[in-house]
């Protein structure tokens, strides 16, 4: 009997996080350009961000994938500390909506339907906006299937006197509790699964509030794991980030233990948080991350502070937005132009590192070096963004032909920019490629592209060191360099086809390694035309 028991309880557990899981993976899909855009743009204010938090996980469902989504914003530069502190905030208060939800009877009712309806519109659309919208309601009926599966199989429980008082356990021992909700969300990776396995226990009558109430607080801790994990190997700055989401919920689980347990408010609190044991586990979570939220909110400052201080260290920021546009001296365009220029400028080292990094994972296969690339690529599409803008706003204004010409060759040249970071990208992904159908490359095949790699950086240095000093002089090497450049690569292709035609190196690699050098290529000549631009407006 209890073997069948706990079989279908881990079924119906692993159903309820399988339908969280592809309900929040497939909504993010749906709407994870609008939620990156929103969390840019609203992002700017505590308040906005509390309600950025809040929106967004309503949206995915998932206070954990909101969480590591703002460390990754911070990780990159693109979201201050205090920012990050908001919207984790929101985030908790937003995911306390699941819990609401199948804290219902009416879950029973929907969840094959809900399946049915999902299974419809994925299989039968064609557009894949609606098939993501067809899985998030597969994954919303899986998720009220397994909660409606629990249910039924801890039934037999509501007789057993032993597993009754193992729970009151909990109400004796709240700290038992605690660290009991702590170890299974840590291990579930998801608040609402530990939330969802209390209300289905709670429907059978196993599981009275006194018991749930310190395992809610202990799940509150426990799902803070998830961002203090992706927060690992990022900068202090992101690591703080995740800490605050767990000083955060360790402040309101001290807040409501001396309110429940210190001044004995429960037997009064609970009875008026639902009319049933189910709905008080879900107003009780609610309860616990909106008071935490109001009490915090008015002193965000002094606790960024706090989080400064309990966790020290310094970062070297990447930033991914503008540094040195400035908004006021738009109306003096010859100042605005000088600073866009320097912006270009910080563009092209950026580019540069990329494509070190990506040619480094050629011969390393540390994971970091992709994230690097990824990163840089992120901070590169986001300052070209801002450039373009800024000169567009600049164009407005009265411009001498000399000024107009300048501007037009910046514009030409951010997006030019932008299109080698994206020529370095593809070289990271041909090496990915290269690594996963074990392709090798031979020993002289991979001095060459040492040799060819060189060069290019060689050309970036020419570019940027003529840019920097204003240097005619200096670019005017970029053609030379560009000519150096495509006579390597010509060498290469030539002997590439004799190491093919010798059996030294495979067909297959070979074409990952043509491509390689096509990237190449044309890098030197995305980095040539925009010396060549510079040189014909003259941008002193």
């Amino acid at each position: 009997m209890y073997f069948k028991l706990i079989i279908q309880v881990l079924g119906g557990l692993i159903l309820f996080i399988f339908g969280m899981t592809t309900l929040s993976d497939s909504l993010q899909k749906v709407a994870s350009n609008k939620i990156k855009s929103i969390i840019n743009i609203l992002a700017k204010r505590p308040w906005a961000s509390v309600l950025v938090g809040l929106s967004t996980t309503m949206i995915i469902q998932s206070s954990s994938a909101t969480s590591v989504m703002t460390v990754g914003f911070v990780n990159a530069g693109l979201m201050t500390l205090k920012t990050a502190i908001g919207i984790i905030m929101g985030a908790n208060i937003g995911t306390t909506i699941t819990a609401q939800i199948v804290s219902f009877n009416i879950i029973d009712l929907l969840s094959y339907p809900l399946i049915i309806i999902g299974f419809i519109m994925f299989f039968a659309s064609k557009r894949r906006r609606y098939k993501n919208i067809g899985m998030s309601i597969i994954g919303l009926g899986l998720l009220f299937l397994g909660m409606n599966l629990m249910k039924q199989s801890l039934e037999p429980l509501k007789n057993n006197i032993g597993f009754k008082n193992f729970l009151l356990i909990f109400s004796k021992n709240p700290f038992l509790g605690i660290l009991a909700g702590l170890i299974i969300t840590s291990i579930l990776q998801s608040s609402s699964a530990t939330i969802g396995l209390l209300i289905a226990l709670a429907s059978q009558g196993l599981m009275p509030i006194t018991s749930a109430v310190p395992i809610l607080f202990g799940d509150n801790l426990g799902t803070c794991a998830t961002a203090l994990i992706a927060s690992t190997g990022t900068t202090v700055t992101a690591r703080r980030t995740a800490f605050a989401h767990l000083l955060f919920n360790i402040f309101g689980t001290i807040f409501f233990l001396i309110l429940l347990y210190g001044f004995k408010l429960g037997n009064w609190l609970f009875p008026h948080l639902g009319s049933n044991i189910p709905h008080q586990i879900a107003n009780m979570h609610t309860l616990f991350n909106v008071t935490t939220t109001i009490i915090l909110f008015p002193i965000i400052g002094s606790f960024e502070k706090l989080v400064i201080k309990l966790y020290p260290g310094k970062d070297v920021v990447e930033h991914k937005n503008a540094i040195y546009l400035d908004n006021r001296l738009i109306g003096t365009p010859a100042i605005a132009l000088d600073q866009a220029n320097k912006e270009l400028l910080r563009l092209l080292k950026l580019v540069r590192i990329m494509l070190e990094a990506s040619f480094a994972r050629l011969k390393n296969k540390d994971t970091n070096l992709e994230k690097k690339v990824l990163d840089k690529e992120a901070a590169v599409d986001s300052v070209t963004e801002d450039i373009i803008k800024y000169l567009t706003q600049v164009s407005r204004q009265s411009l001498t032909l000399t000024l107009s010409n300048k501007l037009t060759s910046l514009m030409h040249a951010a997006y030019t920019v932008e299109r080698t970071g994206d020529h370095a990208e593809s070289m990271l992904y041909l090496v990915i490629v290269k690594e996963e159908n074990r392709m090798v490359f031979s020993d002289i095949a991979v001095e060459e592209l040492e040799n060819l790699n060189n060069n290019v950086c060689k050309m970036f240095d020419i570019l940027v060191e003529g840019m920097e000093n204003n240097d005619f002089d200096i670019l005017k090497e970029c053609e030379k360099n560009e000519i150096e450049i495509d006579r390597i690569v010509k060498d290469m292709r030539l002997n590439h086809i004799k190491r093919l035609q010798k059996g030294i190196c495979m067909p297959l690699s070979g074409v990952v390694f043509s491509d390689i050098i096509l990237h190449f290529e044309r890098i030197g000549d995305l980095l040539y035309d925009i010396s060549r631009n510079m040189l014909e407006v003259g941008f002193k």
